[in-house]
């Protein structure tokens, strides 16, 4: 059975898939959609500028902000198409079979047109609590946006009863997953001729060492450390993504570079992780590059970190989406903002929309039935008590 409010949410849909809002854009057109829109609406709204140029985020309020409510979050940015073969605009949405295709139909604008839609529809009622509505920016480069706009949202209303991050999970609840560092290493020697290797540094040595380390880190977790069933796998990983360095076979390299990541189990703090591999590096691998070069450096820049999620069930908020989604939780094996609202004191969980193996994807697409069973479960969410 269609929901009442599907055409409203398909319109929405349309209007969002159409911005271009890949992650290294503007996504300012957007913001001022939702932002019009929204305020047509009776919401009162509050956009967050970014510290770049280009950039914002939109709060938006229903009821007084004097009181807890219920906090809806999306992000806005999406991840690029370059390199993929779609059958279709990826910027303009196509519905058949069921299906609403576009970049972003399911990661994550599919929720987003739902919870505007909702929000439009719950202006003309009185509500249990408050409704507030959050759309962040740069999630898909490293939850970037979310730590500005929630500490702007706790200077403007009281701390939430409860926030649901409408990632793609097929509308269970996702009350668990993991948090993730990502480092990009640097590592500096000095170029020779490589007939004469001793006169060197050799920069590819050095990291091959940190790499060989991470992954001896990995088999190590995998097998040593803490795990936790529910997560796929159950315990922290390790990955080099990409490395590069030197510039000939005949030259000693007398640079290197890679990228890693840590994804951690709730409770595990990555910055630990990574604060490992810098010691590592300073006392077991930096002291031998430096005896054929004292100038040699090995450094780490945080390409992003954002923290695990672990939900307290028992919580009203969790035990009425619970309810609602007429199912048990889930954990997650992807990363949301989940993390950065339960580490600022909101209860959060993630429940949307569509399927993550869908997301990031060509042929991206959201389906109209789970449109309705989202709309139906925000409708309900709103009505209910969360005290």
């Amino acid at each position: 059975m269609p929901h009442r409010l599907l055409a409203r949410t398909l319109a929405h849909l349309q209007r969002l898939i159409a911005f271009d809002t890949v992650s290294s854009r503007s996504n300012l057109a957007l913001i001022a959609y939702l932002e019009e829109t929204l305020t047509a609406a009776g919401l009162r709204c509050l956009r967050v500028p970014a510290a770049e140029e280009g950039k914002a985020g939109l709060l938006a309020f229903l009821g007084p902000r004097d009181r807890p409510g219920l906090l809806l979050s999306g992000h806005t940015d999406v991840v690029p198409v370059e390199g993929q073969r779609w059958s279709s605009d990826p910027f303009r949405a196509v519905c058949r079979e069921g299906r609403v295709f576009g970049r972003g139909a399911t990661d994550m604008k599919g929720f987003l047109a739902c919870m505007t839609a909702v929000a439009e529809a719950a202006a003309g009622e009185v509500l249990p609590q408050p409704l507030l509505l959050a759309y962040s920016w740069d999630e898909e480069v490293g939850c970037r946006g979310v730590p500005l706009l929630i500490e702007a949202l706790l200077e403007e209303a009281a701390p939430p009863l409860g926030c649901l991050v409408g990632e793609p999970t097929g509308m269970r609840v996702g009350d668990a997953h993991k948090g993730k560092i990502g480092l990009r290493c640097t590592v500096r020697g000095r170029e020779s001729h490589s007939g004469l290797p001793h006169l060197g540094a050799n920069a590819v040595f050095a990291a091959a060492e940190l790499v060989a380390w991470l992954a001896a880190e990995a088999r190590r977790l995998a097998t040593e450390g803490r795990r936790e069933e529910g997560f796929e796998p159950p315990h922290t990983t390790v990955n080099v993504g990409t490395i590069e360095g030197g510039s000939a076979l005949n030259i000693v390299p007398g640079h290197c570079r890679f990228v890693c990541e840590f994804r951690t189990l709730p409770g595990e703090d990555p910055e630990d992780h990574a604060a490992r591999l810098r010691r590592q590096a300073e006392e077991g691998v930096l002291p031998r590059l430096r005896e054929g070069a004292p100038e040699a450096t090995i450094t780490f820049e945080t390409l992003m970190v954002y923290p695990g999620l672990r939900a307290d069930l028992d919580d009203p908020f969790a035990r009425a989406c619970l309810e609602l989604a007429g199912g048990g939780p889930v954990r997650l094996s992807f990363g949301t903002e989940a993390g950065h609202f339960a580490r600022a004191g909101m209860p959060a969980l993630v429940c949307g929309p569509g399927d993550i193996a869908r997301a990031h994807r060509p042929d991206e697409f959201v389906t109209l039935d789970e449109l309705a069973r989202c709309l139906a479960f925000l409708e309900g969410l709103v009505r209910r008590e969360l005290r």
